[in-house]
């Protein structure tokens, strides 16, 4: 009977050490979906600089969020996506802002050729054009955007991590190598990933999606 009490204690020990082993396999720590918020109003601003600095300069928005989800699966294959419903939400508010900033910029250009005696619904009506349309013009010129920005975007493939870096590969059916890695921290429901090499920086993820 002494022995058998011994024995309780020893497996107890002994179930704990396994649990703890368990508990510190990365990849177990990962599995699930991430949700990130990625802002790119900086690109974005850039880009319009390129095609309309006026309007650029006009727009007023703070920024542009891309809703990431990431998901890694038991089988050690993972996704990357959008959030499309959010990214269109987000793209209807930039273009809103597009178009006021547009009819911004035009009162301004009126007023710098001392034009006071037209106004912008007048000098749009001109053009066979109103608000309504001119915004739907808008819409249809960058609301092919979002979903382009998440074809782009949308990734699939293997990985297999490490206590330091993620490795990856864009195909379901190729393993990933060395060449492909990302350096990561992972803080229980909290997972940095570094894309400094995409430029975006690094890009903190939550558990959940």
């Amino acid at each position: 009977m002494k022995h058998k009490w011994m024995v309780w204690p020893l497996a107890l020990g002994l179930a704990l050490t396994l649990a703890a082993c368990k508990g510190s396999d990365p990849k177990e720590a990962l599995v699930g979906t991430w949700s990130a918020q990625v802002d790119v109003m900086e690109q974005v601003v850039e880009g319009m600089r390129l095609t309309a600095p006026e309007i650029a300069d006009e727009l007023e928005m703070e920024s542009f969020n891309i809703p990431l989800v990431m998901e890694f699966r038991e089988d050690d294959t993972y996704t990357l996506s959008v959030n499309q419903e959010q990214l269109d939400q987000t793209m209807d508010e930039l273009i809103q802002k597009a178009v006021d900033a547009t009819m911004a910029y035009m009162e301004q250009a009126l007023k710098d050729q001392g034009i006071t005696d037209m106004t912008v619904d007048e000098a749009l009506a001109q053009s066979g054009m109103d608000r309504g349309s001119f915004t739907e013009l808008m819409k249809q010129s960058m609301g092919t955007l979002s979903t382009t920005m998440a074809q782009q975007i949308q990734t699939e493939g293997q990985y297999r991590v490490d206590e330091e870096k993620l490795y990856t590969s864009n195909s379901t059916d190729l393993k990933p190598d060395d060449s492909e890695s990302t350096p990561y921290t992972l803080d229980k429901d909290s997972l940095t990933m570094d894309f400094s090499d995409v430029e975006m920086g690094e890009v903190t993820f939550t558990r959940g999606g």
